[in-house]
C-alpha cells in the first residue's frame, strides 16, 4: 500500500474484508453455501478467507479509476511517485517460467493468440476481471464483468472475453487495447471515453 497504491493516489485501493459502508458498494460474486448468501466485500478465493482476508493471489479490491491510475503508470513511471520504474514494470512483462506453458510472467501473462514478442499481456481475476496492456504501443484495456454470481460456467465470459481478447490481438491492438474502452459488464460492451496516457 505505502508503495504503490498511496503514492499514486490509489485511495480506493485496499485489502479486505472491506468495512460494511464501503462493502455495500461492492459487485456480490458467489453464493457462499454457509451463510446462504453471496460474497461480498470479502475475498473469493477461500484461501485467502482462511488467511483473514489475503492471500498471494487475492484479496484486494479497487475500482476503475484506480486500475486506470495504476495502469497509466505502468506506461510512463517517469514521476515515480510509486516504488517501482520502468525496469521493474519491464521485468514483470517478462516470461519467467521458462519452458512451461503457458508462459507467465510476474502477475501476468501474454495474452491469448499472441507470443511474448508481441509485447500484449494480461492478467485474468478468477471472478471475472480482466486487464490487458501494451507498454510497447502505450495502450491498456479493462473488463470488469462477474462470471459467478449464478454459476460458474466459464462460456458465458469467454463470450465476453473473445472480442477483447480479438481487441487485443497483434492486428488489432493499435486500435483497442486503449484506456479509451472499457467494459463494465456483459450488457455494456460499447467504448467510452477514458483518462489515458500521455501518447507517445
Amino acid at each position: 500500500m505505502e508503495r504503490t497504491w498511496q503514492p499514486l493516489g490509489m485511495d480506493s485501493t485496499r485489502f479486505g474484508p472491506l468495512p460494511t459502508e464501503i462493502a455495500a458498494r461492492c459487485a456480490p460474486t458467489e453464493l457462499d453455501q454457509d451463510t446462504d448468501t453471496h460474497l461480498k466485500g470479502v475475498a473469493h478465493d477461500f484461501s485467502a478467507r482462511i488467511l483473514g482476508g489475503v492471500c498471494g493471489i487475492a484479496g484486494a479490491f479497487t475500482v476503475l479509476d484506480g486500475l486506470t491510475v495504476f495502469l497509466c503508470y505502468m506506461l510512463d513511471t517517469a514521476t515515480g511517485r510509486a516504488e517501482f520504474d520502468s525496469a521493474r514494470t519491464a521485468e514483470s512483462l517478462t516470461v519467467q517460467t521458462r519452458g512451461l506453458e503457458p508462459g507467465r510472467g510476474l502477475f501476468w501473462h501474454p495474452a491469448p493468440g499472441t507470443s511474448p514478442a508481441a509485447g500484449i499481456w494480461v492478467h485474468y481475476g478468477f471472478t471475472g476481471t480482466g486487464m490487458w496492456i501494451s507498454p510497447r504501443q502505450r495502450r491498456w484495456a479493462v473488463l470488469l464483468t462477474n462470471k459467478l454470481y449464478y454459476t460458474r460456467d466459464r462460456q458465458p465470459l469467454t463470450d465476453v472475453r473473445k472480442p477483447s481478447a480479438n481487441l487485443s490481438s497483434a492486428d488489432a491492438a493499435a486500435v483497442a487495447v486503449s484506456g479509451r474502452h472499457r467494459v463494465q459488464s456483459a450488457s455494456d460492451v460499447s467504448p467510452g471515453p477514458r483518462p489515458c496516457c500521455r501518447e507517445p
